[in-house]
């Protein structure tokens, strides 16, 4: 992670519908639903962590990574539009935004006055 890159945490609980669907399926739609968003969007870098097994809420975390908020923010509605979402297999729980290592420039700014 580069300092002072935009990262997004998003925690997401997966609903019954999907759990029910075999592991195939899962994978398919995913794929499907996930590999036009990210070629429209290659500033943006992905990471999936899996939470379910320690976590009773959130089951999934995404950490998205923009070169600005906007970058995200134009890829989060088509991620919001998808149909991991929009057909509820998906429920968003918690966003968090943040900056890598924000302190760090932060004080550079603080020194170059």
């Amino acid at each position: 992670m580069q300092s002072g890159q935009f990262v997004v945490f998003v925690h997401l609980r997966a609903d019954t519908s999907w759990l029910r669907l075999s592991r195939s399926e899962r994978n398919d739609i995913a794929t499907g639903a996930l590999a036009p968003i990210f070629a429209k969007h290659p500033d943006i870098k992905h990471q999936h962590f899996d939470a379910e097994a320690f976590d009773g809420r959130v089951s999934d975390v995404e950490m998205i990574a923009a070169p600005d908020a906007r970058y995200f923010y134009d890829f989060f509605e088509d991620f919001r539009d998808s149909r991991l979402i929009a057909h509820g297999y998906f429920a968003i729980v918690d966003i968090f935004a943040t900056f890598a290592d924000g302190y760090k420039e932060f004080e550079r700014s603080l020194a170059e006055g």
